[in-house]
């Protein structure tokens, strides 16, 4: 587990994955599955957070109807710079389907080839020992 600074109150949380929201502020967000929350809970988050959540729904759905898209039509058709989806898919928030040739990326341990996150399964397993 990794510690890291909530980017909407700015409280020390253990991070596991997701946005870089603590708990509490993970709780304001809209997911897939819930229902919306409330537009007085959701008007808590700061608006670079709130606004961020709504790019990254808007590029999960655009990825998750066109699978092989690349980084740069990703980027974009959803106006949003490929540092901001590179970041996403280092946190393990967004996965790019395994036929897709052009978003691969390397385990940052051994080297070899990944959809998501930064190590692939078997160096989790070894590191995480």
């Amino acid at each position: 587990m990794e510690v890291k600074v909530c980017k909407n109150c700015k409280r020390l949380f253990n991070y596991i994955y997701g946005p870089d929201l603590c708990q509490e502020c993970a709780k304001l967000v809209p997911t897939e599955g819930k229902e919306r929350v409330s537009r007085d809970l959701t008007s808590s988050l700061k608006p670079i957070v709130k606004d961020d959540e709504e790019k990254f729904e808007q590029v999960r759905d655009y990825v998750m109807a066109n699978p092989r898209a690349t980084i740069s039509q990703i980027s974009e058709v959803n106006e949003i710079k490929p540092s901001k989806l590179f970041e996403w898919v280092r946190d393990e928030r967004l996965e790019f389907a395994e036929n897709s040739k052009h978003a691969w990326f390397e385990c940052e341990k051994c080297g070899v080839k990944i959809n998501s996150g930064r190590l692939c399964n078997r160096c989790k397993i070894k590191y995480k020992s």
